[in-house]
């Protein structure tokens, strides 16, 4: 038989390897999201590294839950690489991103404790892992189809957004002592650039969303992924509210993101037979 002809059946699909891929990160983003995030007073001594107030911890965790919907989905729901092709790009900035701050800031880990040798890995082969599963999917991916304009207002709200929280972020991660101290709760050097990489990579989401995302459908996993996020963020203060204190802008963006997710899903959802 042609290979041509087999190609063209089983183009754009979710190949094996990277569905692999995608149930490793789910279980990871799973044991340590509800770690974090539930247990988060835990995490100053059961951690890769010290994390206090418990405030920091359940906000690292709010990433990983977020993150162990999105990889849920896809395994759920998912059978083209279109659907979440957006999101790759998010993901090999966050695991660089901690893997940097983790080389700086190593005197701060544990290297006798076993579970930082496993972080340490993870974000190590991450930032090599994806792109070469990117490169894969994408040598036998199916012809881009033109942009639906009912995406319009979505895409030009996620490029504002994007751009400005993703700028943020890059400045947050290099000076992480001037920044840190206008943050909402007391902020680490480490940690500052840990907050700095979850919101790289939603910047870098909605920009990826931005230019990448066609059909409505190729909404509703990111969006859905940024609108649990920021809707956990939004509960720290009331879960750690000795913790936090100020943060009007901060309510305010995390506010517009809840809104945009929830107008994104409005568009997405009716397409959702295309995932």
């Amino acid at each position: 038989m042609d290979s041509t002809v087999v190609n063209v059946g089983v183009a754009g699909r979710v190949q094996p390897l990277t569905r692999a891929g995608i149930w490793v990160l789910a279980i990871l983003a799973a044991a340590n999201g509800l770690f974090l995030y539930f247990l988060p007073a835990q995490a100053e001594t059961h951690y890769a590294w010290s994390i206090k107030p418990p405030v920091n911890a359940a906000f690292i965790g709010a990433g990983f839950l977020a993150g162990t919907l999105a990889t849920g989905l896809v395994l759920a729901f998912a059978t083209r690489w279109r659907t979440f092709s957006t999101l790759p790009i998010a993901l090999w900035v966050l695991a660089t991103s901690l893997f940097t701050a983790t080389l700086i800031h190593n005197d701060r880990f544990k290297f006798d404790y076993p579970p930082t040798w496993v972080w340490t890995f993870v974000y190590a082969v991450v930032p090599f892992a994806v792109p070469y599963l990117v490169f894969r999917q994408r040598a036998n991916a199916d012809p881009e189809p033109q942009a639906d304009p009912k995406l319009n207002v979505v895409r030009i709200a996620s490029a504002i957004l994007g751009a400005g929280i993703l700028a943020g972020a890059i400045a947050l991660f290099a000076a992480p002592v001037d920044l840190g101290k206008h943050w909402l709760w007391p902020l680490t050097p480490l940690l500052a650039r840990a907050v700095a990489a979850w919101y790289a990579l939603f910047g870098t989401m909605l920009i990826s969303c931005a230019i990448g995302m066609r059909r409505p459908a190729d909404a509703i996993i990111p969006y859905a992924t940024l609108g649990c996020w920021s809707v956990l963020l939004l509960l720290l203060p009331v879960l750690h509210d000795a913790d936090v204190s100020g943060g009007a802008l901060w309510y305010a963006l995390m506010a517009a993101l809840v809104g945009l997710s929830a107008y994104a899903l409005s568009i997405g959802l009716p397409d959702r037979r295309n995932l």
